[in-house]
């Protein structure tokens, strides 16, 4: 059964409002409720405390050093946060909730004119509802941010490009953006984007645009005026050793030279990307073939799906040949899979290009056999992994049902039916997750329980934090105040310095293994005492928290 129903401006408009809200729901559903995530989380929340004890909002800094991993703006923005909110995960996060509902609200709205407002729709929902959106716009990271402003340069100077009636506002719009992603993320903010464009008019055989009606003599100084700034200042600031590091370590040799293990084959994202986009990427065949037979025209009749796939490819081949890789780089490819996605599913709706059956069934086959496979994945091989965690094995069962149902809708011949039941699908599996594996897994994040526990034996007195042969952000986060330092000794010797020239006591965490042979070999005119253990879920064993003070009399262990 077909759908057809007229959509005019003001329902459309409607429909976009509810989108928005809905998006913005999802994303906030338990959002504030766990702890921080090590280690970019906690990275970036421990820069911005720093900030705020240091009044200067300009440096960022980490243990007292400085941190060129990121560039200002997603400080700026969980700032933001934090004064309304707190210094606490909810404040920290906010600003990706709000940035992930204005990304759905942005996409829907600029892509009615250039495929149509019943797409646009599905093309808001389905980025809404895709298993990897659960994740990052609700992560304090600069992820959602850059997201937002990529998606923004090139949608603006596709809209430029293709209707003459909005091209100075769209592309002056596009320069700003890039301006923005680049204050968030570095030089990928406007080089990628930048790339994008090129080869898509070199495509097409116009590369002359770019400097006849690109409007490049309004555009790049207005990038400049954005951009610009904040780069000098934190140079002047820093003598320019912030912005060479950046460049050095937080570009290039992140590009040229794996970082923290985050490694993969060339294909790695042909992997990643299927299962990103659950549960909507299984109709990727049938959306991607519609680009296959129109291959012979469509570079010179089919402009816009011409930029979809220059923008696709050149982002995913980009970091397909970089040697460290992540999941969250190549999200900023997304979006032209949401359109490609958005487009096809409308055509089956409205009976314009029905989805053959059989495909059909096959599609939601796939999904079945994935959330059979996280039922047992959850069922056997996470508590063999992670014994206090128990089993998961509910995480499948949002996947597996509306497969199941969605199947029993196909058979009726009811297709708005079996797209909502897997847009519930969808929402289900984040209830469960938020509800359920979230609370779980925080319990297997010790280091916030372990700063509540100091700020109740030291009640606003001083104190020193250090860290043994273990170490991760949250810890220094959740157990220091303003820009305390975290101490990494490596020899007793410079334990022992650290006793002796810092407020005592020392509370050190260590892991439980090596607790007994610590205590041998510290001086007996100290007093130790064990005040938290846990196991702990990033390196799979027990951690001890230890108070180190020292002693009026002698004590003998």
């Amino acid at each position: 059964m077909a759908v057809k129903q007229p959509l005019n401006t003001a329902r459309f408009y409607f429909l976009c409002s509810l989108l928005f809200l809905g998006a913005l729901a999802l994303f906030a559903y338990h959002s504030g409720s766990g702890s921080l995530w090590d280690i970019d989380e906690p990275n970036n929340a421990q820069a911005l405390k720093e900030m705020f004890a240091q009044h200067n909002f300009v440096v960022p800094l980490f243990n007292g050093t400085l941190r060129v991993a990121k560039p200002a703006l997603n400080y700026w923005l969980m700032w933001g946060g934090v004064e309304l909110f707190g210094m606490n995960s909810w404040g920290l996060r906010m600003g990706s909730v709000l940035v992930g509902a204005l990304f759905i609200l942005y996409l829907t709205m600029s892509t009615q004119r250039l495929i149509g407002p019943g797409p646009a729709l599905l093309t808001g929902l389905i980025a809404a509802t895709i298993l990897h959106s659960q994740i990052i716009f609700r992560a304090a990271v600069p992820d959602p941010l850059l997201i937002l402003f990529v998606s923004m340069s090139l949608i603006s100077y596709l809209r430029a490009y293709q209707f003459p009636d909005e091209r100075t506002i769209s592309i002056l719009l596009s320069y700003a953006a890039m301006a923005l992603a680049t204050l968030d993320e570095g030089p990928i903010g406007f080089l990628i984007p930048g790339l994008i464009i090129v080869v898509f008019l070199l495509l097409r055989g116009n590369l002359p645009y770019l400097w006849k009606e690109g409007r490049l003599q309004w555009g790049l100084p207005l990038f400049l005026l954005i951009a610009l700034p904040w780069y000098v200042a934190v140079g002047v600031e820093t003598h320019w050793r912030w912005d060479l590091g950046f460049l050095l370590r937080a570009n290039i040799s992140r590009y040229n030279a794996e970082m923290q293990g985050h490694r993969g084959p060339f294909f790695y994202y042909l992997l990643t990307i299927p299962l990103a986009l659950l549960p909507w990427s299984i109709f990727l065949p049938q959306a991607l073939r519609l680009l296959w037979l129109k291959r012979r025209q469509l570079i010179q009749e089919h402009p816009v799906e011409t930029f979809l796939l220059s923008w696709l490819l050149v982002w995913v081949i980009f970091f397909s040949i970089s040697a460290t890789k992540l999941p969250n780089y190549v999200w900023e490819a997304y979006p032209p899979l949401f359109m490609f996605l958005g487009v096809r599913l409308h055509q089956a709706l409205t009976g314009e290009k029905p989805l053959q059956r059989s495909g059909l069934y096959g599609s939601l086959a796939a999904l079945f056999l994935v959330g059979m496979a996280l039922v047992i994945a959850g069922a056997l091989i996470i508590p063999a992994q992670i014994p206090p965690l128990g089993s998961l094995y509910y995480l499948g069962l949002p996947y597996v049902l509306s497969a199941l149902i969605a199947m029993l809708w196909v058979w009726k011949g009811q297709i708005g039916r079996w797209l909502s039941t897997l847009t519930l699908g969808a929402a289900a599996l984040t209830f469960c997750l938020m509800t359920y594996t979230e609370p779980a897994l925080n319990v297997l994040k010790p280091s916030a329980f372990m700063g509540e526990k100091i700020r109740q034996y030291q009640d606003g007195k001083p104190y020193s934090i250090a860290a043994w042969h273990w170490f991760q952000p949250n810890f220094l986060f959740y157990a220091g105040r303003g820009n305390m330092v975290l101490h990494r000794p490596k020899q007793i010797d410079e334990l022992l310095h650290i006793l002796r020239n810092n407020p005592a006591p020392l509370y050190l965490v260590l892991p439980s293994r090596e607790v007994h042979s610590m205590r041998s070999r510290l001086p007996n005119n100290l007093t130790i005492q064990t005040i938290y253990v846990s196991y702990e879920l990033y390196n799979h064993e027990n951690l001890t928290l230890l108070r180190i003070s020292r002693a009026t009399v002698a004590v003998s262990r």
